[in-house]
């Protein structure tokens, strides 16, 4: 994003794309700064923070029908709401039906032994460990019940989006379904 209203850089400047250039200077600092709060707000060392707030602030909505409240509509509540949609794309691979689901994981993989390759080539710390990604069913299933379930159960109900909840049981089914006596078929290459 440019530091300038009326500047471009990035995809702005290679497809002569500006979504900002019709935004006063003070709006653009706004949305510029709550666009880097949001990508931040996926950082996974911060995942059980954002997960609490949400549910703190949500703990006193029923949404039992009549009597339901909203959360108050402070800035504060807005763009907690907003981190936590873009938390929920971030590891909504999760959510997806099987087929797609597959193409994600393996596609994550390839990413995180490609990171993994970089920090070792870079003499960094490791981020997690290599063998974690042998297993890509029992990657999946530790994922879903370490970080996903919890968080987009907790979106999908304030949503009102129960059958995306449906979806990532039938998910978590699906990967949890692979053992010894059900080896998982498909090979992980590059595509």
């Amino acid at each position: 994003v440019s530091t300038q209203s009326t500047g471009s850089s990035g995809i702005n400047a290679e497809y002569g794309i500006n979504i900002f250039k019709n935004l006063d200077g003070d709006t653009f600092k706004s949305v510029r700064k709550s666009i880097i709060s949001m990508i931040l707000a996926t950082d996974m060392t911060q995942h059980f923070e954002y997960y609490n707030r949400f549910i703190a602030v949500n703990a006193n909505v029923d949404g039992d029908g009549a009597d339901q409240q909203e959360i108050p509509a402070s800035q504060e509540n807005k763009t907690l709401i907003l981190k936590m949609a873009i938390k929920c794309a971030d590891i909504s691979n999760t959510s997806r039906v099987p087929t797609l689901s597959r193409t994600w994981a393996h596609r994550i993989i390839l990413e995180y032994r490609d990171q993994i390759a970089e920090e070792k080539k870079r003499q960094l710390p490791q981020s997690f460990p290599s063998n974690s990604l042998d297993n890509i069913p029992k990657s999946q299933v530790m994922f879903i019940n370490l970080f996903a379930r919890d968080l987009l159960s907790a979106y999908f109900d304030f949503l009102e989006f129960g059958h995306l909840t449906d979806q990532l049981t039938d998910t978590f089914t699906h990967w949890d379904a692979y053992n010894d006596n059900n080896p998982y078929p498909y090979e992980l290459s590059p595509s």
